[in-house]
């Protein structure tokens, strides 16, 4: 590795994804521009935190993705956001779900992380936590998240019931390690189209869907009910640190053993600057990893 910061995205892993080529290219900028984003501030100097935290947030702002304004509508057609953001080096983390008018729920979740005493906050509480706060952001209405192809997947699927697939690209995310070995991943999304009002998924827990600590960094995309039910990220965690197993054995180990049927794609990073991916979603050009 010729720089000394490593920096991981992903866009989602989702299920045979039917795209066009024009569509394809402009999720591949919209990639590449949260890539450029995040690795400017580990160029600078910035942490890995700010990084993830960037990246995230450029993707939070494209429709194309299933995070902030891309978000998937719940069973009664309203938007539903969840986000993680984890500190490994300081060992904390701050997360929110069933949030409604949060532009940037990884902006938020860093806020819970630094300016509360919590680890996570759900649904109006988000919203009141932010607007206490001094430096407040404006909420956005139901409109900002709405989108005409959102509104087809969640026509199509109370039309299909469950036989439709999830074929939108699922949970965003990064992670980065700095030139200072600091560790640092985060996560966005707009959970599973068509879900009950009030479902929290594994982007909102550590441990499932997201973890850091000061040797690794996770995040994980796709069947976010598998993810909770299997720990899978800290699964990860525990292969590497008490197994021996080096970080592609573990991230493999938990795909094969705990993902077999699900959607499911996995980066990670660790401080060596080992950068992993894992996924077996059926369309890969979103589930892509760049390394800086």
């Amino acid at each position: 590795m010729s720089q000394d910061y490593t920096l991981v995205i992903h866009g989602g892993a989702g299920e045979e994804m039917m795209l066009n080529t024009q569509v394809n290219e402009v999720i591949e900028f919209a990639l590449q521009t949260a890539l450029v984003l995040g690795s400017q501030v580990l160029q600078q100097g910035g942490s890995s935190l700010d990084a993830v935290q960037r990246s995230v947030e450029a993707m939070e702002d494209c429709f194309l993705f299933n995070a902030g304004k891309g978000s998937v509508f719940n069973k009664d057609g309203k938007n539903e956001l969840e986000a993680t953001i984890v500190d490994g080096s300081a060992g904390r983390s701050g997360s929110v779900a069933c949030a409604k008018s949060v532009k940037n729920p990884i902006k938020a979740a860093r806020c819970v992380m630094e300016k509360s005493s919590h680890a996570l906050i759900v649904g109006d509480g988000v919203e009141e936590f932010l607007q206490g706060l001094e430096e407040k952001e404006k909420p956005v209405g139901p409109e900002y998240f709405y989108t005409d192809i959102r509104h087809r997947e969640l026509t199509a699927k109370l039309s299909a019931g469950n036989t439709l697939k999830n074929n939108h690209p699922q949970t965003v995310g990064a992670v980065a390690l700095d030139r200072w070995h600091r560790l640092a991943a985060a996560s966005s999304t707009g959970g599973l189209v068509g879900k009950l009002k009030g479902r929290v998924g594994d982007t909102a827990v550590v441990g499932a869907g997201i973890y850091a600590d000061d040797k690794l960094a996770v995040t994980c995309s796709g069947d976010g009910d598998a993810f909770l039910r299997h720990t899978v990220a800290q699964k990860i965690a525990s292969l590497y640190h008490h197994k021996g197993y080096s970080l592609r054995q573990a991230c493999r180990e938990v795909m094969t053993e705990n993902l077999k049927g699900f959607c499911a794609g996995i980066i990670a990073v660790d401080t060596k600057g080992d950068a992993i991916i894992e996924t077996n979603a059926g369309h890969k050009s979103e589930f892509s990893h760049f390394m800086v």
